[in-house]
């Protein structure tokens, strides 16, 4: 019995590497050889011969780097509007009469994903 199998074994194995010497498609090599397609993968599998799957390459992710804001300090209140550049060219405008502590907890906010700001009002 286990000849038979290993004879078996062998001729499938012999059969993959036909079928993938041929550059043809499973289906295409097993129709025009009179091999069953759910034979031929049961066996690929059985004998580890399955091809690795590719993983497509996921686009590396970006490095989160903490973000940084320069110190504050203003000398004397304008009529100006105060402006708080960000990455991606955004820009935050609080008007000038706004308490500069809670421009502060504002930035201390959006530093900590809105957690530092949640509850308060």
């Amino acid at each position: 019995m286990e000849s038979i199998v290993n004879g078996k074994a062998d001729a499938w194995r012999r059969r993959i590497d036909d079928q993938v010497a041929s550059g043809q498609s499973v289906r295409a090599w097993c129709k025009s050889n009179g091999s069953q397609e759910g034979s031929f993968y049961w066996w690929r599998s059985r004998l580890g011969l399955s091809p690795k799957k590719r993983r497509p390459s996921k686009p590396a992710k970006a490095k989160s780097t903490p973000l940084a804001f320069a110190q504050v300090v203003v000398h004397s209140p304008t009529a100006e509007p105060l402006r708080l550049r960000l990455t991606g060219e955004r820009e935050l405008i609080f008007p000038a009469s706004m308490p500069i502590e809670q421009v502060a907890k504002l930035v201390h906010a959006i530093e900590s994903g809105g957690e530092a700001y949640r509850g308060t009002t």
